[in-house]
């Protein structure tokens, strides 16, 4: 009992760390549909998990009750039971159709690319990371100076920023320029490998505005702890202003309401 007592009170001393997630052990509130469906699979992973183990460890104590030795009960001589292992194949079939169905589900909505949006041209290399707008004729900037968020004591980082409107399709395409990176933002639910040669696609939508860590997640080389990125969602106003300074910089004229809409 004090075992289980001390088990509770942990669990409850931990709670309030996980306030503002979609269930108390799971991830911080996702700013994407995609983020969402993804957590949703993993909710459901997680109480049929629960469920089976809390049925196996129910089994294994009572079993070392009811047999214990100073109950000196005698073992049963028979050595199998149709009808219990019909149940033990028919329900984990069940289970595992279950999470194939729900996981392609979700498979298939976050590879299926909207026909609209902004397109968007990720391209990796050791040890950063290139964002171009190709219908709107720019590319993302360099770092002005040290992200604030990401920059240590004694070490600054220099982090670029993808820019993107809330509420609007981004299409990214991926690929690499030297070994293999992978283009992961935990907070919109989204990753895949950026590929020498090969060209990978993603895309979201993001329902809030803020600023969103994206990162390498794949090892690719002595500085691959430093490969971060932002994600910048901006009302659609603010990305047509900062569109319209891009291409300003480079000779272009601005982008008209009209065109912009037509982005979309």
């Amino acid at each position: 009992m004090k075992i289980l007592a001390l088990v509770f009170a942990l669990v409850v001393t931990a709670m309030p760390a996980f306030a503002g997630t979609v269930h108390p052990f799971g991830f911080p509130e996702p700013a994407t549909d995609l983020g969402e469906k993804i957590d949703g699979v993993y909710t459901f992973l997680f109480w049929i998990v629960f469920g089976v183990f809390v049925i196996v460890e129910a089994g294994l104590l009572f079993m070392i009750w009811r047999f214990r030795k100073s109950r000196q009960a005698k073992a049963a001589t028979f050595s199998h039971n149709t009808m219990i292992e019909v149940i033990w194949t028919i329900i984990p079939s069940i289970i595992c159709l279950s999470i194939a169905w729900k996981s392609y589900e979700v498979l298939a909505y976050a590879r299926t690319m909207p026909q609209k949006g902004i397109q968007v041209e990720a391209l990796a290399y050791q040890f950063g990371w290139d964002f171009n707008f190709p219908d709107a004729e720019f590319s993302a900037p360099e770092a002005e100076g040290p992200d604030p968020q990401l920059s240590i004591p004694g070490k600054e980082r220099f982090v670029k920023d993808l820019v993107v409107p809330v509420n609007t399709n981004i299409k990214v395409l991926v690929s690499s320029k030297d070994v293999i990176h992978a283009f992961y933002v935990p907070g919109l639910g989204t990753k895949i490998d950026a590929i020498p040669g090969r060209i990978n696609y993603l895309w979201f939508n993001a329902k809030e505005e803020g600023l969103f860590v994206g990162q390498c997640a794949e090892l690719c080389g002595s500085a691959h702890g430093e490969m971060f990125f932002n994600v910048k969602v901006v009302s659609q106003s603010e990305w047509l202003a900062w569109a319209n300074k891009q291409r300003q910089e480079n000779d272009l004229p601005a982008l008209t309401q009209e065109k912009f809409q037509e982005l979309l």
